[in-house]
């Protein structure tokens, strides 16, 4: 709440925006294990929120019906990582509804998004993804992405 106050007074959020925040949902978050390893990966200045990047994909891999071997670029913003035992944690946040039991539709829906910001996190940290987890708020879980 204190958080949310200090953006409307910085004019970083309008009262409209302040009245959507889920304060509840962020704090189950906060307290939540991924939550916690955050926490602790903050507090020792390895956790990374809202990092750009840009990747190189063959079209064909992002549409099967361009059947176009050029490279596009993709660009985006990693929603967050941090490093723990010297390897990376992925995370990204969902808001999108699904059903308990329906894990596995953001899973599909998600997983070659992470898997481009798991590569491109490598290439810039030199340093290999070890997980790559997809946060639920709708759930109010962890998904872990199993490798392939």
């Amino acid at each position: 709440r204190v958080q949310v106050q200090r953006m409307l007074e910085r004019q970083k959020m309008t009262e409209q925006e302040a009245e959507c925040v889920r304060i509840r949902d962020i704090k189950r978050f906060v307290d939540s294990v991924l939550g916690q390893r955050m926490r602790k990966a903050a507090a020792e200045k390895m956790l990374y929120r809202e990092q750009p990047f840009v990747i190189a994909r063959k079209a064909s891999e992002l549409e099967p019906e361009w059947q176009c071997e050029e490279d596009v670029l993709v660009q985006g913003i990693i929603d967050g990582y941090f490093i723990e035992d010297e390897e990376i944690v992925l995370v990204d946040y969902k808001t999108d509804f699904v059903r308990r039991g329906e894990e596995q539709k953001l899973i599909d829906r998600y997983r070659v998004q992470l898997e481009d910001y798991a590569q491109a996190l490598e290439r810039m940290t030199g340093k290999k993804v070890k997980e790559k987890i997809i946060y639920s708020f709708t759930l109010q879980k962890e998904i872990v992405l199993q490798e392939k």
